[in-house]
């Protein structure tokens, strides 16, 4: 199937957002940062890639530890903030489903919340192995779906109720990387060895007074679903959103489990 106008909603997406995601989207991605680290063991003068960098903090928290560490995103706006916050710690635009990278040439290659945005996570898995060193790690993290997600059951219960997914771009499925065993399969697959999993139970800190048009302005996939929906059927989507997410409510702070898993392999 074609995913491309989804790809393309996705990068445009991200570029957009870019200028807020520090006090938006990082509120939650933020809090996986140390497991992912703890899985890399990284040592002094490690060479890491932070592979789908958005605004640079895998790099950065990389580089605080020690390492040589460089970021890219396929997301121009990312970039540029990357090289805006951390100018010392090399950026560019590039694909993690198509590395322009020599072989074997990093000790570790960090994704944080990245596979669950790429149109193959399997290549991306694929071009992380070919750009590591036999014996470096390659370690993502990857939301929860629905099924554990307080959060993102709340949201998708009511969108399943409401929206008319037809009207969509055509999307790969979004957690299918939730799954433990698939994803030690498709590691595997990609030249993985030593495979482990982690849970983090991530909160999301989101200011009121709606939840939804935060969700709205700082996501991605949601609202690539919900901006090819008619007004009416928004509108009722916010309310029943809204009225769910109520009972998170302190102090006009929204503070909804949005739990996480963090992988991690071994190039064989």
């Amino acid at each position: 199937m074609d995913f491309s106008a989804f790809r393309d909603g996705e990068r445009d997406g991200w570029s957009s957002r870019a200028e807020i995601y520090e006090d938006a989207t990082a509120r939650a991605t933020l809090q996986s940062i140390p497991t992912l680290l703890s899985h890399a063991r990284l040592f002094p003068d490690t060479r890491v890639l932070d592979a789908g960098c958005g605004p640079g903090y895998v790099a950065a928290a990389a580089k605080l530890l020690g390492a040589e560490a460089e970021g890219i995103d396929f997301s121009k706006g990312m970039v540029e903030q990357a090289i805006a916050r951390f100018p010392a710690i090399q950026f560019a635009v590039a694909d993690v489903e198509n590395l322009p990278m020599a072989d074997g040439v990093f000790d570790a290659v960090l994704s944080n919340f990245v596979l669950f945005h790429v149109t193959d996570p399997q290549l991306a898995m694929a071009e992380a192995r070919r750009v590591l060193k036999t014996g470096g790690r390659f370690v993502f993290s990857q939301w929860l779906g629905p099924d554990r997600s307080e959060c993102y059951k709340l949201l998708f219960d009511i969108i399943a109720r409401h929206a008319d997914m037809s009207r969509a771009d055509p999307a790969p499925d979004p957690y299918v990387l939730s799954n433990a065993d698939q994803v030690f399969k498709m590691m595997a697959e990609a030249g993985f060895k030593d495979t482990k999993s982690e849970i983090v139970e991530n909160i999301l800190h989101a200011p009121g007074p709606s939840f939804f048009d935060f969700f709205m302005s700082v996501g991605v996939r949601v609202p690539l679903i919900l901006d090819r929906q008619d007004a009416e059927v928004r509108d009722i989507i916010r309310q029943e959103v809204d009225e769910a997410a109520a009972r998170y409510l302190v102090d006009d702070c929204y503070r909804i489990p949005m739990p996480s898993i963090v992988f991690s392999g071994v190039a064989g």
